[in-house]
């Protein structure tokens, strides 16, 4: 009796372990397979005023419809990336996601740049609703950006985590905050590359400690900003090199150097 009791428990086992092997494989059946996956993670901390937000934001919508950064997006193997944006600043604060949006011809890329200036508009936009502020929670930020990156849809090629901001984290007094340490040790178990955009108007060696303390992963690199007004061209040469299917090829010190001669 004890025997078979056993053999019904290991079968009940087996047939949890088959059904959740089926579940994972339908799963990734159904992920649709893009070259990259992209997070673009803005910095609405307290320090960045609502003009200076929209700086970001308007230079990202530039920077995507710039001819040479679509041919970039749609130059890989299939075609495709996927792409999200989100705003965080203190740990305390909520984050700001955008839904997914697959970028696999021009009018896609069109439409994600207009949903990126939807930002603009006083009544959605974050910033211009009191929304953000706080400290600098960067770490906090990309745990988000990575979650979004599991939670999704697709199947990346590459997986990205870009953060732009103007200032080093700040200690967070939010119990709940999670760190660069933990975040660059997450993205690491993930297999994604953070990239960072530094904006050097509050600190003029910000782009070094984004290099010691943020990016992290295969390729990743640091473009600097030497403010808002030069965001834009910043963020054009950014997409650009994570757009580029052959980015990889370079080695990591080559492209660390490169980036932050732009």
């Amino acid at each position: 009796m004890l025997r078979l009791a056993g053999v019904r428990r290991f079968a009940s086992r087996l047939l949890l372990f088959l059904i959740a092997v089926a579940c994972l494989s339908l799963t990734t059946a159904r992920a649709q397979q893009v070259d990259l996956e992209i997070v673009l993670a803005m910095d609405g901390s307290g320090s960045i005023s609502s003009d200076e937000f929209l700086l970001q934001v308007i230079g990202t919508a530039a920077a995507l419809r710039d001819p040479s950064v679509q041919h970039a997006i749609l130059s890989g193997p299939t075609g495709s990336v996927a792409i999200a944006a989100v705003i965080w600043s203190d740990a305390a604060f909520p984050k700001y996601p955008t839904e997914w949006h697959l970028l696999n011809s021009p009018r896609s890329i069109d439409a994600f740049a207009q949903r990126l200036l939807s930002f603009n508009n006083p009544a959605n936009a974050a910033k211009r609703q009191g929304k953000g502020g706080g400290g600098t929670g960067i770490g906090d930020g990309i745990v988000y950006a990575l979650e979004m990156i599991r939670s999704n849809s697709f199947n990346g090629t590459r997986k990205v985590v870009d953060v732009s901001g103007d200032g080093v984290e700040t200690d967070p007094w939010f119990k709940k905050a999670f760190t660069l340490p933990d975040a660059r040790e997450l993205a690491r178990a993930q297999g994604v590359t953070i990239n960072g955009l530094a904006i050097l108007t509050d600190n003029w060696k910000l782009h070094q400690y984004y290099r010691a303390e943020v990016i992290s992963g295969p390729g990743a690199f640091v473009v600097k900003a030497v403010d808002f007004d030069a965001f834009a061209v910043a963020i054009r040469n950014k997409l650009l090199r994570e757009m580029s299917p052959v980015i990889t090829m370079y080695p990591i010190d080559e492209q660390l150097q490169l980036a932050t001669n732009n």
